[in-house]
């Protein structure tokens, strides 16, 4: 795919600086034409036909494939069509524990690439939308879903939620975990001790909501999915130096977005035959 132009459009919280985010991807793509633009869903364009959708691709059971978890002739409830409709997120500027919502990754997708443009639907236009919805995948290796960051292709969406909680925090995290359940066989001291953890694992508990470091992250994710189409749909780098590794730890991910912060040399020439060109 030979794009010239990139649309990125803003997470429906508007949590992330797109604009610094654009910046970046804008010195490795200088050829190409970037453009920012409002949110992909917004309570100003979700019709009750979309919103039906929306809450028709939620996930209820991460161990049954999307298609053996729906009910011959069963449709979603009323109240979950309203909050689609809504566009109700979790509160992350709270320190209440968000209450997530599973989402196909493949069929978000499939229901955006229906919404696009027919005019912008052509190899030269690469959208990006960035979605505070958390998307995940079902694999056929251990048989459920899990939380992704990312899902290439036309359009690509990038999870602001599955950043945060795709990749797996450090293994301390679930070590204390697993010694507080140990200790009180219950879940009501996550909340009260989440925030001590994290200090204690500064340096290792990479990101979290509201911290400035996602953007860069958010870029890195760009970045890959920019790649998918200039590498034939494998983006992703076995070099943990590269912003183009595939991250399955956030230590791994700070790592290859905030502490390297660059391509390796095998995609940086890619790049730029791509440039060139």
């Amino acid at each position: 795919m030979r794009f010239k132009y990139i649309h990125l459009y803003l997470n429906p919280a508007k949590t992330l600086d797109i604009n610094s985010i654009a910046s970046e991807i804008a010195k490795f793509f200088s050829n190409c034409q970037i453009d920012i633009r409002l949110p992909f869903l917004s309570t100003n364009n979700i019709n009750d036909t979309i919103a039906e959708n929306l809450a028709f691709i939620r996930i209820s059971d991460i161990k049954r494939p999307f298609y053996d978890q729906l009910e011959r002739g069963q449709s979603p409830k009323i109240g979950d069509i309203i909050f689609e409709r809504n566009l109700v997120m979790p509160n992350t500027t709270s320190n209440e524990k968000p209450h997530f919502r599973l989402y196909d990754g493949f069929m978000m997708q499939r229901l955006f690439e229906g919404m696009l443009s027919e005019k912008e639907t052509f190899s030269d236009h690469a959208h990006i939308v960035f979605e505070d919805r958390l998307i995940c995948t079902f694999s056929e290796d251990d048989w459920r879903y899990h939380a992704r960051a990312l899902i290439c292709g036309t359009p690509s969406i990038i999870s602001t939620t599955g950043i945060i909680e795709a990749p797996a925090k450090p293994k301390e995290w679930y070590l204390k975990k697993l010694h507080q359940f140990s200790i009180y066989d219950t879940y009501s001291i996550e909340e009260e001790q989440e925030e001590t953890w994290k200090k204690e694992l500064t340096g290792k508990y990479i990101i979290d909501y509201r911290d400035y470091r996602i953007n860069s992250v958010a870029a890195g994710y760009v970045l890959q999915a920019l790649f998918f189409f200039l590498s034939e749909g494998n983006p992703f780098c076995n070099d943990n130096n590269c912003r183009l590794f595939n991250a399955h730890w956030q230590e791994d991910l700070m790592h290859s977005q905030i502490e390297t912060n660059e391509l390796c040399k095998k995609h940086i020439l890619l790049l730029h035959e791509f440039n060139k060109k």
